[in-house]
């Protein structure tokens, strides 16, 4: 057997190989998406569920929108971004990185309590003020930091919870926001509405739109990327919309 004969036979056993253990994907079947943390739980759910319908491999990125959103501006390889804030989307579209975008998502900021907060009666925003009520707000690179801290100022107590030493952490995401109230690190946090019911945390008050502003989710489709599967997954996405709004999202 020659050389090159030799090579074919090698790439040929390497491809029957790479198929037989699923670790074998060409470009156009490799899929990568960035995704607010927020989204984790739908979303690795119906990835799992579109690698097995069409035979696609997803890679997930989670994390805060603003950060992905600064990966994606600078080069880095996405086909696909589901951020929790529309304003991104805008940022990307006016950069020429986005070939499509949509919104997506509707939610609500809440707030939610751990143990040691319902044991202190904390029932209410204004309720965090009290001395000795630990609180956890986002970062504010993380838009449910930012929403927050925008409506907690339009009530006026944000100073007030800042000066007293109440607020206790700036986690980069809303995720570890949640898990500090369900570990009882904290007494409070806020955090979506749909993260609350992900993790099975009670919420004792919903803030309106009018304090946080529109909380919109949306996505892209990066110019440049597979932009194909891009539009395919989010139909797919888009599609099977109750897995999303059995956590509490609406359709935007």
């Amino acid at each position: 057997m020659d050389a090159r004969a030799g090579l074919a036979v090698g790439l040929i056993a390497a491809l029957i190989v790479g198929a037989a253990v699923g670790h074998y994907y060409t470009s156009s079947q490799q899929l990568t998406v960035f995704a607010a943390a927020s989204l984790k739980k739908p979303l690795t759910e119906l990835a799992r569920r579109y690698e097995k319908e069409r035979g696609v491999k997803v890679a997930l990125n989670f994390g805060p929108s603003g950060g992905l959103t600064a990966q994606i501006m600078q080069g880095q390889r996405c086909d696909l971004f589901f951020s929790a804030d529309w304003r991104y989307i805008v940022k990307l579209r006016k950069a020429g990185k986005a070939a499509r975008t949509r919104k997506f998502l509707r939610d609500y900021l809440v707030l939610v309590v751990s143990e040691t907060g319902r044991r202190k009666r904390i029932e209410d925003v204004r309720d965090l003020t009290r001395p000795g009520v630990t609180v956890a707000v986002a970062d504010p690179k993380a838009p449910v930091g930012e929403y927050a801290q925008r409506a907690l100022q339009r009530l006026g107590i944000w100073d007030t919870i800042v000066k007293n030493g109440n607020l206790k952490a700036r986690p980069g995401t809303v995720n570890q926001v949640a898990t500090m109230v369900k570990k009882d690190q904290v007494d409070a946090g806020f955090v979506y509405r749909s993260v609350a019911v992900g993790f099975g945390l009670p919420i004792v008050q919903t803030l309106p739109h009018s304090l946080t502003g529109p909380i919109v989710w949306g996505a892209a489709v990066i110019r440049g990327g597979n932009e194909r599967l891009a539009e395919d997954f989010l139909s797919y996405c888009l599609q099977h919309i109750d897995e999303f709004e059995k956590y509490g999202w609406e359709p935007a």
